[in-house]
């Protein structure tokens, strides 16, 4: 069950939002997948890197135009990417979940698309909303320390490319496109 702070922070702050998302466990069917350690934040309509970009609404994004807590899971390049939907209906922004730290610490799920195939997630979960979804979130650990960068592969030519949208949990070895020589035991990012 996720707080009312939390729920009032989807429908005010997608930034907020992906990284209060850190450290959260995703379940499926009430299994433990894993625990969210990267992310990254659209910001609708102003962010040309955003499926919403100026307004652009069709059949293929329609969930993201759906309230705070739906999901939005859209197909790119042979790959399903999972997105949390934030704000308020017809404000379409969004966070994408873009790697779990799995409980038997094997790197399956260390990237959007392996995440995704991974936990079996597709079209069938989007415009599912988190109270009634078999994809839930459960509060579990804080990370020590959080940082931000760019978001990866986004292909817009403007300052929306390097904006750092893109939040991870510092030295977890399960976070996307990470230097090895920063990585610190999984059992160290997080707090006690």
């Amino acid at each position: 069950m996720l707080s009312n702070e939390f729920k009032k922070l989807m429908e005010t702050d997608t930034v907020g939002t992906a990284k209060a998302l850190l450290g959260m466990q995703l379940c499926i069917n009430d299994q433990l997948l894993g625990r969210i350690v990267e992310t990254e934040a659209y910001l609708g309509s102003k962010d040309s890197a955003c499926h919403s970009a100026k307004g652009r609404r069709t059949p293929k994004n329609e969930a993201m135009y759906l309230s705070a807590g739906h999901w939005y899971v859209y197909q790119i390049y042979g790959h399903q990417m999972l997105n949390l939907v934030t704000k308020r209906r017809d404000v379409a922004e969004a966070v994408l979940i873009r790697a779990l730290e799995l409980p038997n610490g094997e790197l399956l799920a260390n990237g959007p698309g392996k995440l995704t195939k991974f936990a079996g997630i597709d079209k069938r979960f989007n415009g599912d909303f988190l109270p009634a979804s078999k994809l839930q979130l459960v509060k579990d650990r804080s990370p020590r320390r959080i940082a931000a960068r760019p978001r990866i592969g986004v292909t817009c030519n403007d300052r929306w490319r390097t904006e750092p949208l893109c939040f991870y949990v510092v030295g977890n070895r399960h976070v996307s496109k990470i230097s090895k020589k920063s990585l610190l035991p999984d059992e160290e990012t997080w707090l006690s």
